[in-house]
């Protein structure tokens, strides 16, 4: 898919099925979004500045859990709002691992602002990684560079998938971000398929197994992203014509 029928297909896949992976991704974001701040005295004026973000690292095996979550979301599995928590039975292994891809990431920040960003979408594929028991068996490090490997080629059409939601988000604070009920579910579910697609795609190419569980024969409108049949003309959904 491109980034347009990625899209459609997210506004499809989420209709109705808002209330069922919002709560999860609301908690996520507050657990993982916590963070020290300190008071520097500068000039006799203290001034408040934000320390790294230990709720990041600290509940990073949430975030995992989030990412297990929408995978099931995606591929039409049984899921549950607990299941943002069933990692915690690795918190050592993602304290571990949140911390040194935070301590990366930051030092690639320190050259400047931009070879963090392109880190840290180099990272992005790692969740999934660490969800994959073919993977159980790489070190922490290994996990970030099977992450760059992936992303390789890919990590320029990630940034534009997260940058086309800006205008959701800016039109959000008119609504006094009561539309972000909507926008933070249609962007989740759009960049976890994207990650899970890229990964799939990588695993075949290389000869890997995969842990594909949609139906490869399904097709679906290039348009809107809903599911159609064989001998469908027009989508019924958005009415354009199936070629």
């Amino acid at each position: 898919m491109n980034r347009q029928e990625l899209k459609n297909w997210s506004k499809e896949k989420i209709k109705g099925n808002i209330w069922s992976i919002l709560p999860a991704i609301v908690v996520t974001s507050i657990l993982c979004g916590l963070q020290f701040s300190n008071k520097v005295n500068v000039g006799g004026t203290y001034v408040t500045t934000t320390g790294f973000n230990w709720g990041g690292i600290v509940f990073y095996f949430v975030e995992v859990g989030l990412t297990s979550l929408m995978i099931k979301f995606i591929t039409d599995q049984q899921y549950k709002f607990e299941d943002i928590f069933a990692t915690s039975k690795d918190f050592v292994r993602y304290l571990v691992f949140g911390l040194i891809q935070y301590v990366f990431v930051f030092l690639w920040t320190l050259l400047f602002i931009i070879p963090g960003i392109i880190k840290a979408i180099a990272y992005s594929m790692s969740n999934l990684i660490l969800l994959d028991d073919k993977y159980k068996d790489l070190s922490h490090t290994e996990v970030l560079k099977k992450s760059e490997e992936m992303m390789m080629g890919h990590k320029a059409d990630y940034f534009w998938l997260g940058l086309s939601f800006i205008g959701w988000h800016i039109l959000s604070i008119f609504t006094l971000f009561i539309l972000e009920i909507w926008v933070a579910p249609y962007q989740k579910t759009a960049t976890t398929k994207f990650l899970y697609d890229i990964k799939n795609e990588y695993e075949k190419k290389n000869g890997i197994a995969t842990n594909e569980k949609t139906n490869e024969n399904a097709k679906f409108c290039s348009n809107c992203g809903s599911k159609i049949t064989e001998d469908t003309k027009f989508c019924p959904s958005c009415g354009k014509e199936v070629k």
